[in-house]
C-alpha cells in the first residue's frame, strides 16, 4: 500500500457533555464508535423528549464539563453523579431536563436549521446515530492550514479552530480546503486509521458567541459558503473508524488512495 507523509495532529479535542464546552487533550483513545468520553452526556428535554443542542439552544456553550462534574455559567459545579443534578440543569435551562448517558438511552434526535445564520429558520429533527450523542461523524477532523487560508482570505472573520468543535485538528500543507480530495481514502493518524466519509456541514454552533472571547459572527456562514464553493456549507471531515488505537498531539499523518 503507498502511503504519503501529510504533516502532524497539533491539538486533540473531546466534549464530555454535548454542546457544552470541549477538553483540549494531549492524546485521545479511538474505539470503533468512535473517541472514548466524547459526548458521553447529553441534556433531554422532556417536555417533548429530544436531546438539547446548542444549535438551537446556545446557552449550552456556556457550560463545562469534565467527565466527573459539570460547571455552570456562574461558577457553580455538580457531579455528573449528583442525585440532584436534573434539577440543577432543569433550574439552569428553565424546563425539565434529565441529564443522560448516551450509552443508556434509546433512540434520540436534536434540532438543527439548515440556515444557520437565522435562528428562526425552519428546524428539522435529526436523529443521532445509535448509542450516541454524535451529531454525524465518530471522529471530526480539521486541517489547520485550511483554517489559515479562511483567515487570510476574510481576515475580519475570527476562524478560531474552537468555533468548529473537532476532535482531531492536523496541520497539512494543502490548497485551501484541499483535505476534501482525501473523501473515500483512508487516513493514518499515528497508529489509527480512519476512513473519510464526506465533509461536516457547519451548523449554527460555529457563529455563536462562546466563552473565550468568542463574538458571535453571524456573517462566517456567508464566508464560508464562497470560500469552499465545491461544498458550500462544509469545512472538516467526518470520518469513521477502521483502526482503533490512541491519538496524541505530534502524532504523524499520512493519507492512502481510496480503492
Amino acid at each position: 500500500m503507498t502511503t504519503t507523509r501529510a504533516g502532524t495532529v497539533t491539538s486533540c479535542w473531546r466534549y464530555p457533555v454535548k454542546s457544552f464546552q470541549g477538553l483540549a487533550e494531549h492524546s485521545l483513545e479511538i474505539a470503533d464508535h468512535g473517541v472514548i468520553g466524547d459526548r458521553t452526556f447529553g441534556l433531554i428535554d422532556l417536555d417533548v423528549d429530544r436531546l438539547l443542542s446548542a444549535k438551537r439552544t446556545a446557552a449550552l456553550l456556556e457550560a463545562s464539563a469534565t467527565d466527573t462534574h459539570v460547571t455552570l455559567p456562574n461558577g457553580s459545579t455538580v457531579a455528573v453523579d449528583d442525585p440532584d443534578i436534573d434539577r440543577v440543569l432543569s433550574t439552569w435551562i428553565g424546563r425539565p431536563i434529565r441529564f443522560a448517558r448516551a450509552d443508556a438511552t434509546g433512540p434520540v434526535s436534536y434540532q438543527m436549521t439548515f440556515d444557520p445564520p437565522d435562528d428562526d429558520a425552519e428546524m428539522f429533527d435529526i436523529p443521532t446515530p445509535e448509542g450516541t450523542f454524535l451529531d454525524i461523524a465518530a471522529v471530526h477532523v480539521i486541517n489547520a492550514a485550511t483554517l489559515r487560508a479562511c483567515a487570510a482570505a476574510r481576515p475580519d472573520v475570527d476562524w478560531d479552530v474552537r468555533r468548529f468543535r473537532p476532535n482531531v485538528v492536523v496541520d497539512v500543507e494543502t490548497e485551501p480546503f484541499g483535505e476534501q480530495d482525501w473523501i473515500g481514502q483512508e487516513i493514518m493518524v499515528g497508529p489509527v486509521v480512519l476512513h473519510v466519509d464526506g465533509p461536516m456541514v457547519r451548523c449554527a454552533m460555529p457563529l455563536r458567541a462562546q466563552p473565550g472571547g468568542l463574538a458571535r459572527q453571524p456573517q462566517l456562514f456567508h464566508d464560508l459558503n464562497e470560500l469552499n464553493p465545491t461544498y458550500a456549507g462544509h469545512l472538516g471531515l467526518c470520518c469513521s473508524v477502521v483502526k482503533p488505537g490512541k491519538i496524541c498531539a505530534g502524532d504523524h499523518v499520512s493519507t492512502t488512495p481510496g480503492v
